[in-house]
């Protein structure tokens, strides 16, 4: 069966669930979201990225030296070896 159903429709739906519905559905909601978060957590937040930024772009008009390709490569495998 296919049927479309406006977001406000859906929500009616729900709301006519009996409450021990609407509970399960929370709870797989809440774990669906839990594990969407821990499959791709960011380990910064967007003012910690910009002051970052500012270091690099800081360091860069110093002339401070980067780092060459094989140290870039080394720690990468250090960090994450399954990319061997």
């Amino acid at each position: 069966m296919n049927a479309t159903l406006s977001v406000q429709d859906l929500w009616s739906q729900i709301l006519a669930l009996p409450a021990g519905d609407r509970h399960w559905l929370q709870d797989k909601l809440n774990m669906y979201e839990s594990k969407e978060s821990r499959e791709a957590p960011c380990q910064y937040t967007a003012k910690e990225m910009r002051q970052l930024l500012l270091q690099v772009e800081t360091r860069i008009q110093q002339g401070a030296p980067g780092f060459s390709n094989e140290e870039i490569e080394t720690e990468l495998l250090e960090e994450m070896p399954w990319l061997k």
